[in-house]
């Protein structure tokens, strides 16, 4: 009986070794595949960064401040001021250098609601120091910019004048209320738009 409980215990501890060597070869080949990995993706936005006349639109749409209207001289009229027959002009640069994507650009140019001089028209404008093209006020002049264009601008110059004689909607009392009002205004409106295909 003895040598019946010197087996049993022999034999269970054999028993014990081998499941702890079982035990050990599992781990070890279940860790030969158990594996993780993680990653993140980044990918880099196209930019989308127009400036027009020097100033972020994006960051201040309403531009107003940086038209600066040009007078030509006339020995009639005060310098930097406007009068019936004046004329003039102003620039409107638009950069978008920084843009990643093709795109359609509108500008137009039209007169606000309540403006003193009806009489004061666009006659035509220059598209980077091209010909003169006439236009009428609330016309669109739209272009398309293709990713990898020469260009990275265009300047705008807008040619107006204070119509006196045919043509004109303001008789001389009228020409002469306008006067005190000091300032006279037009508007541009200038839009982007992602082409997608």
């Amino acid at each position: 009986m003895l040598n019946c409980l010197k087996t049993a215990k022999f034999k269970l501890l054999l028993a014990m070794i081998s499941l702890l060597v079982l035990t050990n070869t599992i781990q070890e080949s279940y860790a030969k595949y158990i594996s993780s990995a993680s990653a993140s993706s980044n990918f880099t936005i196209a930019q989308w960064t127009f400036k027009v006349n020097d100033q972020d639109v994006l960051a201040e749409s309403d531009f107003s401040s940086t038209i600066v209207p040009v007078i030509d001289t006339n020995s009639n009229i005060k310098e930097g001021f406007i009068a019936p027959t004046s004329t003039g002009h102003f620039d409107v640069i638009v950069d978008y250098s920084e843009v990643g994507v093709s795109f359609d650009e509108t500008v137009s140019v039209s007169y606000p609601d309540d403006s003193s001089v009806t009489d004061l028209v666009l006659t035509g404008y220059t598209l980077n120091g091209g010909p003169l093209v006439s236009i009428d006020a609330g016309d669109e002049i739209s272009l398309t910019h293709l990713l990898g264009s020469a260009t990275s601008q265009d300047t705008f110059r807008f040619f107006v004048q204070w119509i006196d004689g045919t043509g004109e909607t303001m008789d001389n009392d009228a020409d002469t209320a306008a006067s005190k009002d000091e300032t006279t205004s037009l508007n541009v409106n200038i839009n982007f738009i992602q082409r997608a295909n």
